[in-house]
């Protein structure tokens, strides 16, 4: 099953390669991370599901549908949530949590639609996300983005969760990171 899939995954991200490259829209290589597909899921062949994450960045599964990816200071946590309600709600709800932590702040929150990687995905994916900071008493003042996704039904559910943290130094590179991984996360099973 994880080949099938896998082979699936790579399949997609190589006819998005080959049209970014004829249409002349591939991201410049300066600073960018590396990326490559990593599959997680209820068993060592059985994959729930698959990003394409920072190469070299150390993977923990925390659960069949969570997992987390560190460097050093920065973090990208992907959760397959399948929340019945819609990725607005879920950042307004998120967002009412927040609200009661001591010392955090809220910086903004948005919304938007980037085109999906994955074949079998809807076209589009659209999110909702909210960005705050706190300070952490080990690692100092974190910026966290926390976003939730549809990838399947144009913004009806919040499937999937995903967030990234660390400095204000590393803004620019997790930005980068939650970017792709938005473009390319899918639910496989």
């Amino acid at each position: 099953m994880k080949k099938n899939v896998m082979a699936r995954v790579l399949a997609s991200a190589a006819v998005v390669g080959v049209a970014g490259v004829l249409a002349g829209v591939m991201p410049s290589d300066a600073a960018a991370p590396s990326y490559a597909y990593k599959c997680w899921g209820t068993s060592a062949d059985h994959c729930n599901v698959a990003v394409q994450a920072p190469k070299g960045w150390k993977f923990t599964q925390l659960d069949k549908f969570q997992a987390k990816f560190t460097k050093s200071n920065e973090m990208l946590r992907i959760d397959g949530i399948y929340a019945k309600v819609s990725p607005k709600a879920q950042v307004a709800r998120k967002t009412a949590e927040l609200k009661k932590v001591p010392g955090l702040k809220i910086l903004s929150q948005s919304n938007g639609v980037t085109p999906s990687e994955i074949q079998w995905n809807n076209k589009k994916v659209v999110f909702y996300d909210v960005k705050y900071t706190y300070t952490d008493g080990a690692r100092g003042q974190r910026v966290v983005t926390t976003r939730y996704a549809d990838t399947l039904d144009g913004g009806k559910r919040a499937y999937l969760e995903l967030t990234v943290g660390g400095s204000a130094k590393d803004q620019a590179e997790l930005d980068a990171v939650l970017r792709k991984a938005t473009q390319s996360v899918t639910l496989v099973g």
